[in-house]
């Protein structure tokens, strides 16, 4: 195994920490990786993503509280809803922690989806649970779907290596 083949696994498993849909499993497919790897390599990096930022997002929503608390007096105003983005909302009332970890890996990124799920539900293992299983799912998803689109662009294109 060369150091190129080390780098670009790694580079794989990065990009699958920070992006799976759209970063880290295309760019297995488009490496060649054989199944196996590419499913193991990018479901690792998915779910090693999920954990450090749901360990970093519990660790800056604590701060954020201790120096809310010592700094910012917490005013007592009527019912007012908190703001928070519509589409968040919509998926947190009607799918709870299942929907947010659902749209994850498609829509959000993983340190955002993470970090939301961390900041409404706040058992990190149970989110890191749910992560793992949407990331698992989506992965084969991805995966099979970008192999197929890449060898159909492939014959459409006529690109050759």
């Amino acid at each position: 195994m060369s150091w190129h083949n080390i780098g670009l696994d790694l580079f794989i498993f990065l990009l699958s920490s920070l992006k799976l849909g759209f970063g880290g499993v295309p760019a297995a497919v488009v490496a060649k990786f054989p199944f196996f790897k590419a499913i193991t390599i990018t479901t690792a990096g998915g779910v090693a993503g999920a954990w450090i930022f749901a360990n970093i997002s519990q660790w800056a929503l604590d701060q954020w509280h201790k120096l809310r608390i010592k700094y910012i007096p917490i005013k007592k105003k009527g019912n007012e809803p908190p703001h928070e983005n519509k589409f968040i909302g919509k998926i947190k009332t009607k799918w709870g922690l299942a929907g947010i970890a659902f749209f994850t890996p498609v829509i959000l990124s993983i340190p955002i989806g993470t970090a939301l799920a961390v900041h409404f539900y706040r058992d990190k293992q149970k989110v890191i649970s749910y992560m793992f299983i949407s990331i698992v799912v989506w992965d084969f998803v991805f995966y099979f779907f970008y192999l197929k689109f890449y060898y159909l662009l492939l014959t459409h294109f006529h690109f050759h290596h």
